[in-house]
């Protein structure tokens, strides 16, 4: 009875969700290795030529300026990203939300566009709307297929719901009784004579059981960014094992710039210094300035592990520290939580973590296809089966 249940569950959850686990796969494999495509793509606005290096940077309130100007009034600079490489260019970032009716991405945003600019002679490099690039399309369509969030969401969290359970559920009927069946269940067997509903079926099953453990991890890290109440709950659970209470986000009192500051230079300019001199081995310094009064620049501090990285919050117009958040100062839930996106993508492991990643979303993308060839033979040989014997 506990067969034919599981059996009846895992084939209609497959049906209903094998579009959407195919697309999340798909578009999986590619945001693998995002952070390696990218540069060779965009080879030409990320990096400036080799023979301006010789050359000292311009600083920070000048470039900034130079990308005030581009854009105008209408459109104040967002943010900016700072690679730590002198052959990169600076991207600077515009973006309004906006609260227009409608279904699609796209219709939560006034503007978000992308201006890179060679740091050394403050000139233009390239600029885009971003709001329609390659990857970030890529990125919208496995965080929420293209929807507003509110919609595509809830969508894509319950087809990965679905895709947990598909995994389990399925582990249970293949898993072989006997010592028999496991000879054969566990590699592939053919023969010159074995048909192709029986490989389809091997595919399935055989790949499937390889892939398990790290698709279940793909599934249950997506669950913790799709749903708020499984990632409260993770974290909660993770707390009370710890029993440490959250970290505050009491701001440090403002004070005065300390007099060390070089007064010929702007607080950007004086915070990306010493930014620099802190952290000399991040890969990048990303600012995200202040869109309402009073409220302070932050800083991302970006290395290679995402959840190595550093957030610094500063006042916007003495350039004071008012606090910084590190992976060591978090509770189990929260450092659980920021090596989620890591864990997501395999980059916790680097390369090999990554390639892991993109065969376990390459074969969860095939097991709605492979799945479907198999209902579909069984149901055609029911129907035929009918016909006989109405005949």
């Amino acid at each position: 009875m506990l067969k034919k249940i599981l059996h009846q569950t895992h084939l209609w959850m497959g049906l209903l969700s094998s579009l959407i686990v195919f697309i999340l796969g798909i578009t999986g494999c590619i945001l693998a290795f995002v952070d390696e495509i990218k540069p060779l793509i965009y080879k030409s606005h990320y990096e400036v030529e080799h023979s301006i290096q010789q050359k000292q940077q311009q600083s920070f309130s000048t470039l900034l300026h130079a990308a005030e100007q581009y854009w105008g009034a209408e459109k104040p600079v967002s943010a900016v990203e700072i690679e730590n490489n002198p052959h990169r260019t600076w991207h600077f970032r515009a973006y309004r939300q906006d609260d227009h009716h409608g279904i699609w991405y796209w219709n939560e945003k006034k503007y978000y566009e992308s201006f890179f600019i060679n740091p050394y002679t403050a000139q233009k490099v390239y600029s885009e709307n971003a709001e329609f690039e390659f990857f970030r399309v890529i990125l919208f369509i496995h965080w929420s297929l293209l929807l507003k969030n509110e919609i595509g969401q809830p969508i894509v969290g319950t087809a990965t719901l679905f895709f947990v359970i598909l995994l389990l559920t399925g582990l249970y009927l293949w898993w072989p009784k006997n010592k028999k069946a496991r000879r054969v269940r566990f590699w592939f067997r053919w023969k010159n004579e074995t048909g192709i509903k029986r490989k389809n079926y091997d595919v399935h099953n055989i790949l499937g059981f390889y892939s398990f453990a790290v698709a279940l991890i793909l599934g249950l890290t997506g669950l913790i960014w799709a749903f708020s109440w499984f990632d409260q709950s993770v974290q909660k659970v993770l707390n009370k094992i710890e029993n440490k209470a959250p970290a505050t986000d009491l701001l440090i009192p403002i004070q005065p710039p300390p007099p060390d500051v070089d007064t010929n230079l702007s607080v950007y300019d004086h915070i990306l210094k010493e930014i620099k001199q802190t952290y000399p081995d991040a890969q990048a310094y990303y600012f995200y300035f202040p869109q309402e009064d009073k409220a302070p620049l932050n800083v991302y501090i970006r290395y290679e592990k995402n959840y190595a990285s550093i957030i610094r919050q500063y006042h916007a117009e003495n350039g004071h520290l008012i606090k910084s958040i590190n992976f060591s100062s978090k509770n189990y839930g929260e450092k659980m939580r920021a090596l989620n996106y890591d864990i997501h993508l395999g980059s916790i492991l680097g390369i090999p973590g990554k390639i892991i990643v993109f065969l376990a979303s390459l074969i969860s993308a095939s097991l709605p296809i492979t799945g479907f060839y198999i209902w579909y033979n069984r149901r055609k040989k029911k129907k035929k089966r009918a016909v006989i014997y109405n005949i």
